[in-house]
């Protein structure tokens, strides 16, 4: 976790800690980007579009089994999710479910979130394993990781060549060099998602541990090979970093908890 977010999360759990408001500010929103957040955004509703309509052609779309509990488990996150940043706060936060092997799980710069249940039962996820899934993705959207992204590729190319976003989605699609050099900067999104995931997820309510089994699982079917530009680190590594904050996330579930309860009539 960086340093911004170090230092906002400190200021949160001074609140929480000292008998303050429950909310707990643990993300931060970066600042000299490239483009807007909305250019960045239409991208990401074309291809909610697209995904729908592909997912509906093979009649894919929608929950069959999980309905209710993605339902319910999304709700909680979102509470915490809106109190992160003016930003979280005004995006149109969304569920999106499929029932395809090919999916997996997945966010959109706004706040756009699409799940397989096929993931959810080859995993066997529990509900704190599938809060953590989708909190790690609104993580992504919170920290707009895609725009941090885009700005990094582009700071690589040369500045002189006026380019689009979706000219930089070419660059990553074609230029190899250009995505191998930006793994570091795919790494670290993929840990502070992992991070703020289960920051979020234990103030939903949702028990830090039992989060990690699902990374516990990766590790465990983790074959060792890696693709020649990885997108994410080794899952051990994730695993890791993860059990490093568990203890941070056991004072915010904690926190969360006495508040629920003494808000009880």
């Amino acid at each position: 976790m960086n340093a911004v977010c170090r230092r906002v999360l400190a200021l949160g759990l001074a609140s929480v800690f000292s008998g303050g408001a429950a909310a707990v500010q643990l993300a931060y929103e970066p600042t000299a980007l490239d483009w807007t957040s909305g250019e960045v955004g239409r991208i990401g509703a074309e291809t909610l579009q697209q995904t729908v309509a592909h997912a509906a052609r093979h009649d894919r779309l929608g929950c069959v089994q999980h309905c209710d509990r993605l339902q319910r488990i999304f709700d909680r996150l979102v509470v915490e999710a809106r109190q992160q940043t003016r930003r979280a706060a005004l995006l149109p936060w969304s569920l999106t479910v499929l029932h395809q092997d090919d999916s997996g799980a997945f966010a959109l710069p706004d706040g756009q979130v699409v799940v397989s249940e096929t993931l959810i039962d080859d995993r066997g996820l529990s509900d704190e394993a599938l809060a953590f899934v989708l909190a790690h993705e609104m993580a992504h959207s919170l920290l707009e990781h895609e725009r941090q992204l885009l700005t990094a590729g582009r700071l690589l190319l040369p500045r002189l060549v006026e380019r689009s976003v979706p000219d930089m989605y070419v660059e990553f699609e074609f230029n190899f060099g250009l995505l191998k050099t930006l793994e570091p900067v795919l790494h670290q999104g993929e840990y502070e998602a992992d991070e703020l995931g289960l920051l979020l997820a234990a103030l939903a309510g949702y028990a830090p541990a039992r989060q990690l089994e699902f990374m516990q699982n990766e590790v465990a079917e983790d074959d060792g090979r890696r693709p020649l530009a990885a997108t994410h680190p080794a899952a051990t590594q994730r695993l890791l970093r993860l059990q490093e904050r568990l203890p941070l996330a056991w004072r915010l579930y904690e926190a969360a908890r006495r508040d629920t309860a003494g808000s009880r009539p």
